[in-house]
């Protein structure tokens, strides 16, 4: 099986959940128990914290532990339930369906590259605006937004501003003394850690979107999940050394498709990208032919943003950069750790033989 879908989510780190289950008994204890298994996870607990707070260069007391960047979006959101926003129309949708619908929101458009423009920003911005809350790395085109230069410009207003990192996660720096945002929202799953696990960073007080227990410093209840925060933790590093790999995959895919027979576009802006992040017009095929075309010849993709279970649906992004027919022929290739440049070979073969086969059709 040959996996191109790390931007649902990336395979897991083997080494690691090897390493949980080689020491399975450190994990045992709930980490706000006083006795022994409970001080061995409190212990894996604040280690953890210290190296995600490390890779955000953010204080540790910022770091809230929450099940998702879904949640961690909701959070933020809900904070701000009847007050003016600005977001743009190509966000997650934990960040789009979490808009109240009476809500006043200004929304940004993408041009037709992709990109969210600084300058278009400032041209809606206004001083009555309580959340900006934007993504850095789009998840379906890969394209990068100025967020550096937006929270600059918002540094000295009375404005909130929330980045969604979920896709920049180890594959850009992020400094949130740099980009100057007051929180920002991450998964652990997108770069081979579990599923069902993330965090919030908070710099300004909020209020909870769940109540129960005093964890996270009274501001996320519930039992603290140990290994979730353990292997989002490890892979970090793991994550952010394969940045140059990711380029030489994502590279040499789009050397061998410019040296092919194959008709296509790219949508996005590649001189503005995340290097593990593709998406590809092909006008000769539907994006849901060519998924179970692929599937069935064991390679995995995906036409948009997996958030509907079960569903295939185009992608929104691409309709707002384009239009609803190039979306239904667009798909997205997002790449790993395990991706090898015989990978992207197969790919291009069972690519090829596919635009063959309808051009004689």
């Amino acid at each position: 099986m040959i996996y191109f879908d790390y931007a649902a989510t990336s395979l897991k780190r083997k080494e690691i959940f090897e390493d949980i289950l080689n020491n399975f008994t450190l994990f045992d204890g709930n980490a706000d128990s006083l006795h022994k298994y409970g001080r061995e996870a409190r212990k894996i607990l604040n280690e953890s914290r210290k190296i995600i707070s490390h890779s955000l260069e953010a204080n540790e007391e910022n770091i809230y532990f929450t099940s998702g960047a879904s949640e961690s979006n909701n959070t933020i959101l809900k904070n701000f339930k009847n007050k003016k926003i600005m977001t743009s129309s190509i966000e997650h949708p934990s960040i789009i369906n979490a808009i109240d619908t009476n809500q006043t929101v200004v929304y940004l458009n993408p041009d037709r590259n992709g990109n969210i423009s600084f300058d278009d920003f400032v041209r809606n911005y206004s001083d009555d605006i309580d959340l900006v809350s934007l993504m850095y790395v789009n998840n379906e085109t890969g394209n990068i937004l100025p967020i550096k230069e937006i929270g600059d410009y918002l540094k000295d207003k009375n404005t909130w501003f929330h980045v969604d990192a979920v896709q920049a996660y180890s594959h850009l720096d992020i400094d949130v003394e740099d980009i100057n945002c007051d929180s920002l929202s991450l998964s652990g799953h997108k770069i081979g850690g579990i599923n069902g696990f993330g965090i919030l960073f908070a710099r300004r007080k909020f209020e909870n979107l769940i109540y129960g227990g005093e964890q996270e410093q009274f501001k996320r209840a519930g039992t603290s999940f140990v290994i979730g925060a353990y292997s989002m933790a490890k892979s970090y590093q793991k994550a952010f050394d394969e940045q140059e790999h990711l380029k030489m995959i994502k590279n040499y895919f789009l050397k061998k498709l410019n040296n092919s027979s194959i008709e296509y576009e790219i949508n996005g802006d590649l001189e503005n990208q995340s290097p593990h992040i593709l998406n590809i017009y092909f006008p000769f095929t539907s994006s849901e032919f060519l998924l179970t075309y692929l599937d069935m010849r064991n390679i995995c993709v995906s036409a948009g943003s997996a958030c509907s279970a079960g569903s295939l649906e185009h992608s929104y992004v691409i309709e707002k950069m384009y239009n609803a027919s190039r979306a239904k022929h667009s798909v997205r290739f997002s790449f790993g750790f395990k991706n090898q440049t015989q990978d992207i070979d197969k790919l291009i073969e069972v690519l090829e033989s596919l635009y063959r086969r309808k051009n004689e059709g």
